[in-house]
């Protein structure tokens, strides 16, 4: 079991980006997560992918019935960006929010103008809680220079320390981290200086 992503430029153009994470530990996880890999790429092999939340009902339908099962779940966020309108649609089955703002400004050194935006639409239960999953997709377009963001739950809860206590990060300290980079965004830079602390990794950890 584990994190799971993905990366796929479809022969149109289109770009899509996956990440995801199978509750448990053991084979049948292992197994859960092979699967929806699978699954997500023969979604979005097809001649005209579906939008964001239909390939994500169409996996919670091929895997409900196994996953309630076997007592497991997926969480997963599933985004497309399409580079002739400059539009990203989006959705989200239980998983951390993906974090979207404008890199462009944050080098140009208008750092205090610059907020992030959470991806909070879209949003529906992890896959194998329903029978049926259903939510809209979020829908918004992107402006030169955004950057998007998208992680596990291995980055927002592992622990730091913040004036000799010791705390989760949170998608506010993963937004102090980014801010504390002067330089282009690094996610290996990010990584390191997320674990310097020496805190024992108890979680995958996926940034993409």
């Amino acid at each position: 079991g584990g994190d799971f992503y993905e990366v796929f430029i479809h022969p149109q153009g289109d770009i899509w980006l996956a990440v995801g994470d199978v509750s448990g530990k053991g084979v049948p996880a292992a197994l859960f997560m092979a699967s929806a890999i699978s699954l997500l790429r023969r979604e979005l092999s097809a001649n005209q992918p579906a939008t964001p939340d239909v390939v994500m009902a169409n996996l919670n339908q091929a895997l409900n019935a196994d996953l309630v099962n076997n007592e497991h779940m997926i969480t997963m966020v599933l985004v497309c960006y399409s580079p002739t309108s400059k539009e990203l649609t989006y959705a989200n089955a239980g998983h951390v929010y993906p974090i979207l703002w404008s890199q462009k400004k944050l080098l140009e050194g208008t750092e205090s103008s610059v907020r992030p935006t959470y991806l909070r639409a879209g949003n529906g239960e992890p896959l194998g809680i329903l029978s049926k999953w259903q939510t809209e997709a979020g829908r918004l377009t992107l402006s030169e220079g955004d950057a998007l963001l998208l992680t596990s739950d291995g980055i927002t809860e592992a622990l730091i320390d913040i004036d000799g206590q010791e705390t989760m990060l949170k998608q506010t300290g993963l937004w102090q981290l980014i801010l504390d980079q002067a330089d282009e965004l690094d996610l290996q830079k990010l990584l390191a200086q997320l674990n310097k602390a020496g805190h024992e990794q108890h979680d995958d950890q996926t940034i993409l």
